[in-house]
């Protein structure tokens, strides 16, 4: 399209408007805008400092602070490390008095590393331990084929003799029922009595 018929667009819209709507588009179209302020940027802050959630003032900060160290005082005792020099580990060197785990405690907390005794004591005794071993006979080699064919075979004379079953329990003695077919092709039974 050409700039002429743009043109004659634009003056037909005008006149087919209300002049008065055309002022109001006008006049709200010249009015300054107010540039909102952008939030200011938390990446980057201007002074190093702890970070508090709770934003508690600095001076309950300091009387916090002040409390928690007259307890510390109180209830901590703190003790120079004696350094011998045969012990090779600095850190295990012994110590007058500690740092107690519970209030109730009787002991201290030491940094000496506990020896495994339960582990030690194992190991002694399945040292201790032999190991036995099935010892084969030097007879059974000398054994016949024929007499191991003999120990593994039972003669009749033994078998009928009941030798092996007479320890069994007896039967109960119970009535035993007896039955028999009416007919030969028949599948229905009878007691006998």
């Amino acid at each position: 399209m050409s700039d002429s018929s743009e043109d004659e667009d634009m003056s037909r819209f005008k006149d087919a408007v209300d002049n008065s709507f055309m002022k109001n588009i006008n006049s709200t179209g010249n009015l300054p805008q107010q540039e909102t302020p952008k939030p200011k940027s938390e990446r980057y802050l201007e002074e190093s400092s702890h970070y508090n959630d709770v934003k508690v003032p600095d001076e309950k900060q300091r009387q916090i602070a002040a409390k928690v160290s007259a307890i510390i005082e109180k209830k901590i005792k703190f003790v120079d490390i004696k350094h011998d020099e045969n012990i090779q580990n600095s850190d295990c060197a012994e110590i007058e008095g500690g740092v107690r785990l519970f209030s109730d405690s009787t002991d201290f907390l030491s940094c000496e590393e506990q020896k495994d005794t339960y582990t030690e004591g194992h190991n002694i005794k399945s040292k201790k331990l032999k190991i036995k071993k099935r010892k084969i006979d030097e007879e059974e080699e000398e054994i016949n084929e024929d007499d191991k064919i003999k120990a593994a075979t039972l003669s009749g004379e033994y078998v009928m003799s009941k030798e092996e079953i007479k320890s069994w329990k007896s039967r109960r003695k119970e009535k035993l029922f007896k039955y028999k077919k009416q007919n030969k092709n028949s599948k229905v039974l009878t007691a006998v009595e």
